[in-house]
């Protein structure tokens, strides 16, 4: 059994918010309130700190398969307990990719051995071939929790109709990463910086917010549950107010580097600031925070994407990849950009961060209730934290190393077990 006194007790579900004590025994609540006490159990004294639901991230890559110089699923579900995670959700950008039941099943296999829950989409394409659709039923069936093709858009308008009529069928959702190719120059710098200080052409706007306006409409004709991922673009927002506003069932997430930071951290920072989508302006920036405050975009997801050192530290940074680690820093930057700054409460960071990304996919997480799930994470939200370039994961290519943010994890609990200590 375990104890957790004097937190302040924060779910996004009920709108609980007081300083109390959780009782936790065989991976669930079992009380809140209080005073309480059991004889024999552990305790852990939150006084000062925050005590929620594990966050929750709808959108990372763990590599496992194939690219486990990058990180792999282990280590990546470490990366996630300390930066206050208790479920993830694994994109499918693999070698091979996760398109089959064989290679899922695998993966599965290998995420059932973490003490967080770690969890994958399937490919909505084989083998990303923008074509041809995957067995959708026999993927949801042996345990994938939904589709993407992330980091290969669909350019094919049948096939991202018959995605979304499958997945309406099936009553899931496909997400998609919006980005047209023949719209874009160079992908991880923004078209701006690209053309002013690298003299090249760069990942122009366009090509985000008119693909994922084409796919919102297809989704309104459909019925199909579209989520667009990590929008970067003011245009992008408008185009998920507009589709929303007309009765299309689309959501969307935005990442922690668009509402934190601009284009001109890669003067700064050089390749680990280089992304896909790129940073953008100060006028996108903006923008994506109000899609957070109006609720136009319900989910904030990581898009956790570690390189190796060596692939980052070239001396051409186009040829750079493009991508951050960002489990580790991710609820310092919404505490430090919204919570600090003035955007969002404390309550609506954590709402974007726990109950929405768990509700989207109907897992049971996201919340703390008497009989509910025991994933907790407990942070101080005041503390100041400079960032380390030592994580757990096994990369540390963030541009956010050095920088002082706001915001400490002290323990991450998965099934009412401690997974993470400061």
């Amino acid at each position: 059994m375990l104890v957790i006194k004097n937190g302040r007790v924060m779910d996004p579900k009920t709108g609980l918010d007081q300083v109390c004590d959780l009782l936790v025994d065989q991976g669930k609540i079992v009380e809140i309130g209080p005073s309480l006490s059991y004889e024999g159990a552990q305790v852990i004294d939150a006084s000062g700190k925050v005590v929620a639901p594990g966050l929750v991230d709808i959108h990372v890559h763990f590599r496992e398969p194939g690219q486990t110089h990058k990180e792999d699923i282990h280590t990546g579900a470490l990366a996630a307990a300390a930066g206050g995670f208790t479920t993830v959700v694994m994109m499918a950008n693999t070698t091979p990719t996760i398109s089959d039941v064989v290679t899922l099943k695998e993966v599965l296999d290998s995420a059932a051995k973490e003490a967080i829950h770690v969890k994958t989409v399937a490919t909505v394409t084989k083998n990303f071939d923008g074509q041809h659709l995957t067995d959708f039923e026999g993927l949801l069936q042996a345990g994938a929790v939904g589709f993407s093709d992330d980091g290969i858009p669909l350019q094919s308008t049948k096939v991202v109709r018959q995605a979304l009529e499958e997945a309406k069928r099936l009553g899931t959702f496909i997400s998609l990463h919006e980005e047209d190719p023949e719209l874009n120059g160079i992908l991880g710098l923004n078209e701006h910086i690209a053309r002013e200080h690298f003299k090249v052409c760069g990942a122009t706007g366009v090509a985000e917010y008119s693909m994922a306006a084409r796919d919102a409409m297809i989704a309104h004709a459909t019925g199909g549950h579209l989520h667009i991922q990590h929008l970067s673009k003011a245009e992008s927002v408008k185009v998920v107010e507009f589709a929303q506003a007309i009765g299309a069932p689309v959501t969307a997430e935005v990442a922690p580097q668009h509402f934190s930071k601009t284009e001109d951290l890669l003067l700064s920072k050089g390749s680990n600031a280089k992304m896909n989508p790129p940073l953008r302006l100060e006028e996108d920036r903006r923008a994506v925070i109000e899609g957070l405050k109006s609720g136009v975009i319900t989910v904030i997801a990581t898009d956790h994407a570690p390189h190796h050192a060596d692939e980052k530290n070239v001396a051409d940074i186009t040829k750079a990849p493009s991508g951050m680690t960002g489990l580790e820093t991710s609820l310092s930057l919404g505490l430090t950009y919204l919570v600090h700054a003035g955007e969002l409460s404390l309550m609506e960071l954590l709402e974007k961060m726990t109950y929405n990304p768990a509700k989207l996919y109907n897992f049971e997480a996201g919340y703390l209730e008497v009989g509910g799930p025991a994933d907790i994470v407990i942070f101080d939200p005041d503390a100041d934290r400079l960032v380390s370039d030592h994580f757990a994961s096994k990369a540390a290519n963030s541009p956010f190393v050095g920088e002082s943010l706001k915001g400490q994890v002290a323990y991450t609990i998965c099934q009412g077990k401690i997974v993470y200590q400061a």
